[in-house]
């Protein structure tokens, strides 16, 4: 399981992250009333963050093999602004092990539709993490 024991801001294997991404949540990504962002976009977010890491380590993405873990820390809303983070923590001849952490940097609250303002996160909220197990499909000579 991810960060047993250890502070997940102490841990050195998420400090330089080989891949990361960006993203504003936006309406797009809820069908909840409430604006509440489901658990399944994070995951999909995950998911692109460790193609990235895929493309840029062997030109290829993997397919998704199973997550070993995911844990959901925080609710995420329409409007909030999160980092993903990818580490490879261990390489097989055909598969890898990536832990995945979603970063919190603006926080928009609740929806109301008087006050749409955001409020700058610091220190950053680790708000969901993960570790999943890609695999490369063999290439025929």
């Amino acid at each position: 399981m991810i960060g047993q024991n250890v502070a997940i801001s102490e841990r050195k294997d998420m400090a330089h992250p080989d891949a990361t991404l960006r993203v504003r949540l936006g309406t797009r990504d809820t069908h909840y009333r409430s604006q509440l962002i489901p658990a399944a976009t994070v995951m999909r977010y995950f998911a692109d963050c460790s193609s990235e890491l895929g493309l840029r380590q062997s030109g290829r993405t993997g397919l998704l093999a199973a997550y070993e873990g995911a844990e959901f820390l925080k609710p995420l809303h329409v409007g909030d602004f999160i980092e993903i983070r990818a580490t490879v923590v261990s390489r097989g001849q055909r598969s890898r092990r990536v832990n995945l952490e979603a970063w919190r940097y603006t926080y928009a609250g609740e929806w109301d539709a008087t006050d749409r303002r955001s409020d700058i996160v610091e220190p950053l909220e680790l708000v969901a993490r993960a570790t999943m197990v890609s695999v490369t499909p063999r290439t025929t000579p």
